[in-house]
């Protein structure tokens, strides 16, 4: 059983402490001492076994820290034959370091700045932990258990001291006070930065941090988590193999994927070289192609830990593409993944791909190990794009303009909203102005409102999809939005209903007829109110009558749930192939679709009264909150038989 009893007792030894040999410690090596008592937290318990690395810094002195560290082992862990078992790490030397850490179980290991860590080393080690900066506080205990004044001046003294300087004044054989008094009337030594003015300052990250990036959803906690990994790499805390050192960022051109690794950059405080697909190929023949590539991975390691941001990834490709250019591709995408894996390690860098069409990349590039996360950015929100505009132009609006704002932006990217300031700084200028926010919102796209009878026509159509969407199960029905505005010269959707469905529903044949009833639930509405349905139903990919037709393709033709159990590739780019040359199957698919409009005209029959109810009620305020169209449709609902389809239990 191991002894449980803590050490704690003899951390802060204040008076009467001796060492090994009788003899009582010196001021700067009680400090170390303090300081490697702080680093080794969680080992101070008697009799611990355990062998630790501590990674120094510039500020450190190894014959003060190796006295530091043998009292600390002979003091808390009591262990009897500690001489040889405090050591620094070096290149020559390290064999006997590990056979003598192994022979009696315990090591106290010291990494000077100059020696590099090996895996190796890691593996022996219990734990590398980062050696912390004397501070304030160790400089007030030294004092105190010398019975020294606890003044700015002595304190100032113990802290900008080197430890080599206060281990020659502070001796056995010298009173403390004494050496003080030595050290002072000595010229401080010259530090080497005075000595050397040419030499260039660390450069400080410049530009917006992760803190000013908004509508990158999950991205900017990524961002956040490695930071802090690179932060315990460079103290030693963490080994690179715990380090997320790639990572995918897809998402429509001007959403802000190069802007986003600059501010990560930023925040991890690290380098950022700046790689691009199109621009390696620019280089020539294969050769130079490949030379510019491996270049852009060289610079980056020099400079580890960095990031590397390649942008247009996209561009490589697959393997499996058979055209002219297939052999040239070919041989640069497998030098990519030699660089990113294979025989060329990565240790330091982070590798960020960005690209519009992830689909097109070859699958080995996104395998574990290489570029093995995918986060897709999509469009900023209202709340995003005014976070963007306020990062752009430090103008602030009031809620009347935002919503101007938000309607005339919506569909924008980071760009487009940079675009927009820039225009608007330009017609200030011109007016020799102060940017304002009438500047800005005579920028914007002409906004036209409007019919109330558009409106109306609206409202039927989105209460129809919420009141099939209840009645055929799906768990809650969301937020309901219509728009009494429209974007001159723009295509955008003027109403939306949200709605969950339950991730744990089985997709079967019955899931997906409900599916398809609730996307023709607008229409169903339209017709039974007015006759007929509008042009807005069909022709976009996102209308309701394609994403039906697709629902219905997928399910007679690619799944095996129609008329026939002969499937095919689940490849949505291919249905509209399938039904063009496979007039049975359309007309398998005309039937799906006709008998689930029938089904949703039937539900909005029964149910009139609830669907009038949630029609006028969204004509009045434009937005309805889920809670709100349950309780509408409670209410107002007429009790008859659910048309909604069970789900089939099949025999397991």
């Amino acid at each position: 059983m191991p002894i449980k009893k803590s050490g704690k007792r003899l951390r802060v030894p204040w008076r009467g402490v001796v060492d090994d040999n009788g003899l009582p410690l010196t001021l700067p090596v009680y400090m170390a001492y303090c300081i490697v008592a702080d680093a080794l937290r969680p080992w101070n318990r008697i009799g611990t076994k355990s062998i630790v690395t501590l990674v120094t810094s510039d500020d450190f002195y190894f014959p003060v820290f190796a006295e530091a560290a043998r009292f600390f082992a002979s003091q808390v862990w009591q262990a009897q034959r500690f001489q040889g078992n405090v050591v620094q790490w070096s290149e020559k030397n390290s064999f006997r370091h590990e056979a003598e850490a192994l022979r009696d179980e315990r090591a106290i290991l010291f990494a000077p700045p100059s020696y590099e860590i090996q895996d190796d080393d890691r593996l022996l080690s219990d734990a590398v932990v980062h050696l912390g900066p004397r501070t304030t506080r160790h400089a007030e205990a030294a004092l105190r258990r010398a019975g020294l004044p606890i003044n700015p001046e002595n304190l100032e003294l113990l802290l900008s001291e080197p430890w080599s300087r206060l281990s020659r004044a502070f001796q056995d054989r010298r009173q403390a006070l004494q050496a003080l008094e030595r050290l002072r009337s000595l010229p401080k030594p010259v530090a080497v930065s005075a000595l050397e003015p040419d030499k260039p300052p660390t450069p400080t990250p410049t530009g917006p941090g992760l803190s000013d990036m908004h509508g990158y959803g999950n991205l900017i906690e990524w961002g956040y988590d490695l930071a802090n990994d690179i932060s315990d790499f460079k103290a030693g805390i963490i080994p690179w193999s715990d380090v997320d050192n790639g990572i995918l960022i897809s998402g429509p051109p001007g959403v802000g994927k190069t802007m986003f690794a600059s501010a990560l950059a930023n925040t991890c405080k690290v380098p950022l070289i700046y790689g691009s697909a199109s621009r390696w190929q620019e280089a020539g023949a294969l050769d130079e192609h490949l030379k510019a590539m491996r270049a852009s991975f060289t610079e980056a390691r020099e400079k580890a830990p960095a990031i590397l941001f390649i942008d247009e990834i996209d561009v490589f490709g697959a393997r499996g593409e058979r055209d002219r250019n297939s052999a040239y591709m070919r041989s640069v995408i497998t030098a990519l993944l030699q660089l990113l894996d294979g025989f060329e390690r990565r240790e330091g860098l982070v590798v960020v791909g960005a690209c519009n069409y992830p689909d097109l990349l070859d699958s080995a590039i996104k395998r574990s190990g290489r570029l093995d996360r995918h986060i897709a950015v999509a469009l900023p929100d209202a709340s995003a794009r005014r976070s963007i505009l306020r990062l752009h132009s430090g103008v602030t609006m009031c809620s009347a303009d935002f919503e101007l704002f938000d309607l005339a932006t919506q569909g924008f990217t980071g760009a487009d909203i940079e675009r927009l300031v820039r225009d608007a700084r330009r017609s200030a200028r011109r007016r020799s102005e102060v940017l304002n926010v009438d500047h800005i919102l005579r920028q914007l796209p002409p906004v036209i409102k409007l019919p109330d009878a558009y409106v109306h026509a609206l409202a039927v159509h989105e209460a129809g999809h919420a009141l099939v969407s209840h009645d055929v199960g799906y768990a809650a029905v969301a937020d309901i939005t219509i728009s009494r505005w429209r974007v001159e010269g723009k295509y955008r959707a003027l109403g939306c209903v949200e709605y969950d469905v339950d991730a744990g529903r089985p997709r079967t044949k019955t899931f997906f007829e409900n599916a398809i009833a609730v996307c023709l639930g607008g229409i169903a509405a339209e017709i039974e109110v007015f006759g007929s349905f509008s042009q807005g139903a069909a022709g976009d990919d996102a209308a309701d009558l394609n994403r039906a037709t697709e629902l219905a393709t997928a399910m007679e033709g690619a799944l095996g749930m129609g008329h026939t159990l002969a499937v095919e590739k689940f490849s949505p780019d291919a249905f509209a192939t399938m039904r063009s040359s496979n007039p049975e199957l359309r007309r398998e698919i005309h039937s799906v679709l006709a008998t689930e409009l029938e089904r949703a005209r039937s539900i909005i029959r029964m149910q009139r009264a609830a669907h009038d109810a949630l029609v006028t009620r969204l004509v009045e305020v434009e937005q309805i909150s889920g809670a709100e169209a349950t309780e509408i449709i409670r209410k107002n609902r007429r009790p008859t038989v659910s048309l909604a389809k069970p789900e089939r239990r099949t025999s397991m």
